[in-house]
């Protein structure tokens, strides 16, 4: 069973309420990564279709599924502290995914509303945890696009260290500088197909 996590054992304050994606949120996930002002690092990364919104709701029901955590639907909690979002407002998907290369892939994508709060941050920190708590002999990552120093803070702050930079040569990113961070410190073979994913 996946976790709805609300921080109530963390420093911070319960703002987020962090559950598991389903096919009810993909109106709400095309919404967020459709927006063009979410993908101001990778314009080129911008939804233009609800299916491939679905292939993040799949992609998060399939890693819950087999490894029983995967990326979260982020809504501001009930008891959330920012007056600017209301209860219940849908910010944005967040979390862990098991990649290909056999290790856990921390991301998050916020619409634009929740950025300089701190957000991303909390998810982050949550989602290391989380997938601390189902397979701990499992890295953490995080594919960070250089012209982003603000991910690669947030990589940090949740525990993880740079071990890699360089260009993408395959996927949307192709030609752009991307930096990889990892805890505990990956094999060559998974590093190596973390390079090659793009």
């Amino acid at each position: 069973m996946d976790l709805i996590m609300t921080f109530e054992s963390t420093p911070y304050p319960r703002r987020l309420l962090l559950s598991p994606l389903t096919p009810a949120d993909l109106e709400s996930v095309f919404k967020v990564f459709s927006d063009p002002d979410t993908w101001q690092h990778l314009p080129v990364g911008r939804h233009k279709t609800r299916e491939e919104s679905r292939t993040i709701v799949d992609a998060s029901m399939s890693s819950r599924r087999e490894h029983k955590i995967g990326q979260w639907a982020v809504r501001v909690a009930d008891q959330g502290a920012d007056a600017a979002l209301a209860a219940g407002t849908f910010l944005g998907t967040g979390g862990v995914n098991m990649t290909p290369a056999l290790v856990w892939n921390l991301g998050y994508r916020l619409s634009p509303a929740a950025w300089g709060r701190g957000f991303a941050t909390e998810i982050a920190l949550a989602a290391v945890a989380g997938a601390r708590i189902h397979n701990d002999s499992v890295p953490i990552t995080a594919r960070v696009l250089s012209n982003n120093p603000a991910s690669a803070r947030v990589a940090v702050r949740a525990g993880l260290r740079k071990i890699w930079e360089g260009p993408t040569t395959t996927g949307a990113a192709a030609g752009l500088s991307r930096e990889i961070f990892s805890d505990p410190d990956l094999g060559h073979d998974a590093l190596s197909r973390l390079i090659e994913a793009g």
